[in-house]
């Protein structure tokens, strides 16, 4: 007779097999929670990256995207979705993956290209798995009285370049810090810097880069 046990375990199993094949192509919302909402910022990272996967992974027995508050711009995602699947937005019902019973700590060492984490527990200290992921981008968002995750000094650095570039919208915008706009986006070191290097306020961008976080 199976135990609940056993099918967190299965279900972690599965999470870990499927990343290890499709991380390289997939975003990942680490502790997505048991409702995704609000998604469009990461639809936006999915889509000008040409990734193909989005994976909510959390310990919770069940997750489920929200039926009512899943974008914040219907129109405009119902858009893009239509643009990068070539006029057949519901193929992207396709692209989820859902993992519940998954803890975020399972997925060390598994690399995958986008981790979003939106709204953290506090007390939850992931660097150290975020980085073992070597993730392109990290984004954070919604960080008000959640954990904010500290890349610097990790190989990652700040971007508000690539913040203009891929068009990311805060939903709540207010600043925890001045000019944070409770978003932050995290580069690594050796992805797409080529928009820096040719600025050129190229020096003041470095700067930033090495001692805000």
């Amino acid at each position: 007779m199976s135990t609940i046990k056993d099918l967190d375990q299965s279900l972690e199993a599965d999470a870990l097999a499927f990343l290890r094949e499709h991380g390289h192509t997939s975003l990942v919302s680490l502790g997505c929670g048991a409702e995704i909402n609000r998604i469009d910022n990461h639809l936006r990272l999915l889509t000008a990256l040409k990734l193909t996967y989005y994976v909510g992974i959390d310990c919770v027995p069940q997750i489920s995207l929200s039926p009512t508050h899943l974008f914040t711009d219907p129109e405009s995602m119902t858009e893009l979705l239509a643009r990068y699947y070539q006029g057949k937005p519901r193929r992207f019902w396709e692209a989820v993956k859902l993992f519940p019973g998954t803890w975020v700590e399972e997925l060390a060492g598994i690399h995958c290209a986008v981790v979003v984490c939106q709204r953290v527990c506090p007390d939850c200290r992931w660097e150290e798995v975020i980085c073992s992921m070597r993730p392109w981008l990290v984004l954070q968002e919604d960080l008000h009285g959640c954990q904010r995750q500290q890349l610097r000094q990790r190989g990652y650095v700040r971007t508000w370049l690539k913040i203009r570039q891929y068009d990311l919208k805060p939903f709540r915008p207010w600043p925890v810090f001045p000019g944070e706009r409770n978003l932050v986006l995290w580069r690594r070191q050796d992805f797409g810097d080529e928009e820096v290097q040719a600025s050129r306020w190229r020096m003041l961008w470095r700067l930033g880069e090495r001692f805000i976080g």
